[in-house]
């Protein structure tokens, strides 16, 4: 795994908020919301070329309970849900820490739509706190994709987001994201910012 670098004091970085949702494949969605249904834009996402929807698809676990979460586009290859640690406990499932899309130790689950139900067998993750870049903000805040590193929020409250991992792609707009809960444990606005935290050599 790739560890922490050195790095200066960078420009601050917005963060944003993303509460639990979920991806789906073209051949689920057309499973759970039949055949040529389209789903509805609610609002696009602050990376380009994503959007969120109005609909919702019902996650069922391994103790009969369920939750209900957002649908983010656009299709994935695989269907996957990312979700917090205490709502993971509520469906009695032990999904792994891990970076977004990456579903090789992810829990199963069951998606329940309005036409259909879908199975799972590796969807579900908690997801890794997120810094999507450039390759330009990348060097220049000389990082690369892959690493982890720490963000100081750019307040009075002293908080730092820790392993944040790096995501670099030419398409990425400059951008931090956190779970809901996460955010809520620190005392997080909408409107925060932050910096990659400096290590000393």
């Amino acid at each position: 795994m790739a560890t922490k670098r050195n790095l200066d004091m960078s420009r601050p970085i917005p963060l944003d908020i993303i509460p639990s949702h979920l991806y789906l494949s073209a051949e689920d969605q057309s499973t759970l919301f039949g055949i040529g249904s389209p789903l509805t834009v609610r609002t696009s996402h602050t990376q380009p070329g994503q959007v969120v929807y109005e609909e919702c698809v019902e996650v069922m676990g391994n103790n009969k309970r369920s939750l209900k979460f957002r649908i983010m586009g656009p299709n994935w290859e695989q269907s996957h849900v990312e979700l917090t640690p205490i709502e993971a406990g509520y469906l009695g499932l032990k999904p792994p820490m891990a970076k977004s899309g990456d579903l090789r130790m992810a829990s199963p689950c069951l998606l329940r739509g309005p036409a259909g139900e879908v199975r799972l067998d590796c969807g579900v993750i908690i997801p890794l706190p997120h810094l999507f870049c450039s390759p330009d903000d990348a060097n220049d805040l000389r990082v690369k994709n892959g690493d982890h590193v720490d963000l100081d929020v750019i307040d009075d409250s002293g908080e730092t987001i820790k392993d944040v991992l790096v995501r670099v792609h030419p398409s990425f707009t400059l951008r931090a994201e956190i779970r809901a809960d996460l955010a809520s444990n620190l005392w997080l606005a909408r409107s925060a910012h932050a910096r990659v935290r400096f290590f000393p050599a």
